[in-house]
């Protein structure tokens, strides 16, 4: 499957066309046949706003998955906040995208105290409950144990990782025929991870996606400097960064 935006339609298309209902992580035992999208934002929260927009077209919801130890967006700025609060709006649920990278962690104990710590920031932020977290590059100890936690739903747990048939789009790979296994109709409970990053408008590979984001970086440094720096533009022309 192409990542553009057009054969996300496709997919969502599909899979309404085969009978599927999409699901949350707390609903989904009410279903028969569901699928549940889950959204892991490692890189652009406007990227991911794009994907909110095209599943609304669809009355579709799904769970986006925000990362707190990120370099690339702060949710705690002003811009990004309204995105995510966007998302929300389109009728969407906000995860915890957890590194546990981030932390030294010795014990499912800790795990869950960190997880835990996040999660309350991110609730604060959003003004809502959290009700999921994916692991962000997640290790071999959480792909081999099924780790649950008292207040979150672990995406990574067996229900949702064994029972499920689970598809990833992880390095603009989809590892398994996502679109023929719709098609097939083997599987009565789908979980079908994608990274917003790597779709766009037009085709193209994981080299082409990385050169332009790193491109776009440029513009956005340069209208975040604007909002800092008076008459940015009387030192540095937009076009002279482009």
């Amino acid at each position: 499957m192409e990542f553009t935006y057009s054969k996300y339609r496709f997919l969502l298309e599909l899979l309404k066309h085969k009978k599927y209902e999409f699901a949350s992580y707390s609903n989904y035992k009410a279903i028969s046949k569901p699928v549940i999208l889950r959204h892991d934002i490692d890189n652009s929260l406007t990227k991911a706003l794009e994907i909110a927009k095209i599943e609304n077209e669809f009355h579709v919801k799904s769970t986006y998955f925000v990362l707190l130890s990120t370099d690339f967006y702060n949710i705690f700025s002003k811009s990004c906040n309204a995105i995510i609060k966007e998302i929300i709006n389109l009728g969407h649920e906000i995860g915890l995208h957890f590194d546990e990278q981030r932390y030294i962690i010795n014990s499912e104990n800790e795990l869950e105290r960190y997880v835990e710590y996040e999660k309350k920031i991110l609730e604060g932020v959003i003004e809502r409950s959290v009700e999921a977290v994916s692991m962000h590059r997640p290790s071999k100890w959480i792909l081999e144990n099924n780790i649950q936690f008292r207040s979150l739903i672990n995406t990574y747990g067996a229900e949702f990782f064994i029972t499920f048939k689970y598809l990833s789009d992880s390095r603009m790979q989809w590892r398994e025929d996502v679109i023929g296994i719709i098609n097939s109709e083997r599987y009565d409970k789908l979980h079908i991870l994608t990274h917003p990053f790597w779709y766009a408008h037009d085709s193209g590979n994981i080299k082409s996606r990385i050169k332009g984001y790193i491109n776009s970086a440029k513009k956005e440094r340069y209208y975040q400097l604007k909002e800092n720096i008076t008459k940015l533009e009387e030192i540095l022309e937009l076009e002279e960064v482009l």
